[in-house]
């Protein structure tokens, strides 16, 4: 059964190297034309940072807390964290964070937030001064000890003060980062006493830092991963062109998969953010055969490019076939797990060595034609000048 599985897949891949030589120019129009298509869906992509979100969400106690976290406020709340700076060297820094000057500079912020259309509500210390801030500190502590609860957003050393945010726009990378924009223009509006710095901290700013590091790990792993490769291919194979073409189905599997990914909405976080080195790393050899088994077909001198070419998407192609076919398999295993980030780890990287076999087999056999045709019309011209 598996021999005949064998000399199936090998008639299929004959006809396909058949097509290939004949319409070679054609496959490649083709698959630059999806390359571009799918270039586009990578501008789809989307980042996850949050690792709840990565978490079953049907579990009893995760489902409990996102109850909780919908009711009383969770992951969209911002917290302003007020707090002293002795390091400045300026001249009479406050010591407590109760002093009048900063209580002022809170209940100004505080008016200023609840303003602001993309802030649902704002909790602080404010609205405990409503008929206005003492002139000392220790007005400001007589006020707050007869407030039950306002001693809650002090630290116990009184050296931190905190301001609580709430909004509904959600966990969006980019609402994010404009309503801490939003905060930030408010702060620096406000008049803030020498010594004293005002940051933005809370799980949604924190998520759009994790999305930011993502963008640029997957970015920078990629690209490294990518330059080393393709070095060490041009030099194993002691010619750049050479080993460009074993580089170029990765090229396509890395934009097929993740132009892929941005069309069916698979995440980028922080288990799939390597799925582009792996892709480079893994998908390799399946170009590295096909090249090298086609200029070994070409070395004997009584068979053409058309035959040299069938033998070659024959033979490495259908055993590359077993071997993508297995690795796939075993990546398609990970997506029984409960784990949203093993599922989605499972479905790219299946997605990426399945996409690289395409590449090499159907795609780049197309290329080494053009560039033999191309290089010898090149020794042509030569050898007529």
């Amino acid at each position: 059964m598996a021999l005949k599985e064998k000399i199936s897949v090998e008639r299929a891949l004959e006809r396909l190297a058949s097509f290939q030589c004949r319409h070679y120019k054609k496959v490649i129009v083709v698959a630059l034309l999806i390359t571009v298509f799918l270039g586009y869906g990578m501008t789809g992509l989307r980042f996850q940072g949050d690792f709840s979100k990565e978490m079953p969400q049907d579990l009893p106690d995760i489902a409990l807390e996102n109850k909780v976290a919908r009711t009383f406020g969770g992951a969209e709340t911002l917290i302003i964290v007020v707090s002293l700076n002795e390091e400045t060297g300026a001249k009479d820094i406050p010591r407590d964070v109760r002093d009048p000057r900063i209580i002022a500079s809170v209940v100004e912020l505080h008016e200023r937030l609840e303003a602001e259309p993309l802030i649902e509500r704002v909790q602080s210390v404010a609205p405990v001064f409503q008929g206005g801030v003492p002139d000392d500190i220790e007005g400001v502590k007589h006020v707050l000890a007869s407030v039950s609860g306002a001693e809650s957003y002090f630290n116990r050393d009184f050296s931190i003060m905190v301001v609580y945010a709430f909004t509904t726009a959600g966990l969006d990378a980019e609402k994010v980062e404009e309503i801490t924009d939003i905060i930030q223009n408010n702060v620096e509006a406000i008049t803030t006493p020498a010594g004293v710095e005002y940051k933005i901290t809370g799980v949604a700013p924190l998520i759009a830092e994790i999305v930011r590091l993502l963008q640029g790990d997957m970015v920078f792993t990629t690209l490294v991963a990518a330059i080393i490769i393709f070095g060490l291919l041009v030099m194993l194979e002691r010619s750049i062109s050479k080993g460009f073409l074993v580089f170029l189905p990765l090229i396509f599997a890395v934009i097929w998969t993740f132009g892929t990914m941005g069309f069916l909405d698979i995440p980028i976080s922080v288990s799939t953010v390597v799925v582009g080195a792996v892709i480079l790393g893994l998908g390799v050899e399946y170009g590295i055969f096909m090249v090298s088994r086609y200029y070994e077909e070409r070395r004997d001198q009584s068979k053409d490019r058309n035959t040299a070419l069938r033998n070659a998407v024959s033979n490495i192609g259908g055993s590359t076939f077993g071997s993508a076919a297995t690795t796939t398999a075993a990546f398609l295993a990970l997506t029984l797990s409960i784990m949203p980030l093993i599922q989605n780890l499972g479905k790219t990287l299946a997605l990426g060595i399945t996409l690289c076999w395409i590449a090499a087999a159907v795609v780049n056999p197309c290329f080494i034609l053009l560039e033999e045709e191309w290089r010898e019309g090149v020794l042509e011209k030569c050898e007529i000048s």
